[in-house]
């Protein structure tokens, strides 16, 4: 509590000298995101009609991330913040934020029908895969024209021609999937997980309840690997690197480092895809 109390005494100090007295000025609608994949869709809706505030800084896990009094101090210029809707870095502060912040909109980009067959499935990284980042999309422009009546025409103009993008994507990933010569990949955090049910794909998780394995569990792991014919180990700068690259050297296997919340998420699909078709 001590330590929440003084993040607010900072952040409102660092809010005098940011935006106090009319420092800062724009003449941009001005929008909060978590990650940098939503914020590359809101710009990509908005186009340049939009300043978009990124709270999670590159290289930052946002199960563990803490905001600095800066980062809380950049929300007194939106109008409202985007989130995921399930990340530890909301999941902790969200609340915090609403009181810190009660005129700020709080929009969560999950919608109601993603997973919604399975009401087991709960993984918060769903815009690593295509319907997910579809309907992450469709969020991102349901809450700008309702925030923005007045630039409508721009965010449906910019709205249609992502979901033609995306629709070329889903279509280039299925078919490059279709040559890959295993159906399985490994990976330390489950980042994946919504890409691999999506098309049919096995993730294997090294981490274990958010942990490190044991070595029992480790082995299990490799074992299983070794009968599905893993190709492919995917390496995440933002958790552990050593264990990974363990694994994919034991299994002689390819080391693929990806960053999927990297502000390009069709960067990074493809560079998925292409690691498992073996290209």
């Amino acid at each position: 509590m001590i330590r929440y109390i003084t993040v607010l005494f900072l952040g409102a100090l660092f809010l005098g000298g940011c935006v106090g007295g009319g420092s800062y000025q724009s003449d941009k609608f001005r929008l909060a995101v978590t990650i940098a994949p939503t914020a590359s869709l809101v710009e990509e809706i908005a186009g340049d009609r939009v300043e978009v505030i990124t709270l999670l800084p590159q290289g930052n896990t946002p199960e563990s991330y803490e905001p600095t009094p800066r980062d809380l101090a950049a929300l007194a210029r939106a109008s409202a913040y985007l989130y995921v809707g399930d990340l530890g870095f909301e999941r902790s502060w969200l609340s915090r934020i609403g009181e810190l912040y009660p005129e700020l909109s709080l929009i969560s980009l999950r919608g109601a029908c993603l997973h919604a067959a399975d009401e087991h499935h709960h993984d918060p990284h769903y815009w690593t895969g295509i319907r997910g980042i579809r309907q992450m999309s469709e969020q991102v422009y349901e809450a700008l024209r309702g925030l923005d009546p007045v630039g409508d025409s721009v965010y449906r103009a910019g709205y249609l021609a992502l979901q033609e993008q995306i629709v070329a994507l889903e279509q280039e990933t299925r078919q490059r999937l279709s040559m890959a010569p295993s159906r399985a990949f490994v990976i330390f955090h489950p980042s994946l997980s919504d890409f691999a049910e999506e098309f049919g794909l096995r993730q294997l998780v090294i981490e274990q309840d958010g942990k490190e394995p044991t070595p029992m569990q480790l082995q299990t792991l490799i074992q299983t690997a070794r009968e599905l014919g893993v190709r492919t180990v995917f390496i995440q700068k933002e958790f552990e690197e050593k264990l990974a690259k363990s694994v994919a050297e034991e299994l002689g296997a390819k080391q693929v480092e990806i960053n999927p919340l990297g502000a390009d998420w069709g960067e990074q699909l493809r560079l998925i895809t292409s690691a498992l078709s073996n290209e």
